[in-house]
């Protein structure tokens, strides 16, 4: 585990970048501390939908298989 708590959002965004050769989504976490942004491509939001998929299931109490 983290050796200091996690930061936690007060808030979302998102933006779009884009270029002649690539397309990508931004996702803004804003926190107390500042705002992180994520540059993300289709295959990162699938990991992301699966990976928040299984937290879900964890925070209303089911079990987790695969879980690294």
């Amino acid at each position: 585990m983290a050796d200091r708590p996690p930061y936690m959002p007060t808030g979302i965004g998102m933006g779009m970048l884009e270029d002649d050769k690539a397309k990508v989504g931004v996702l803004i976490f804003e926190t107390a501390e500042g705002n992180f942004d994520f540059a993300i491509n289709q295959q990162a939001i699938e990991v992301i939908r699966k990976a928040l998929s299984k937290i879900e299931t964890h925070l209303a109490g089911g079990k987790i298989s695969g879980m690294n």
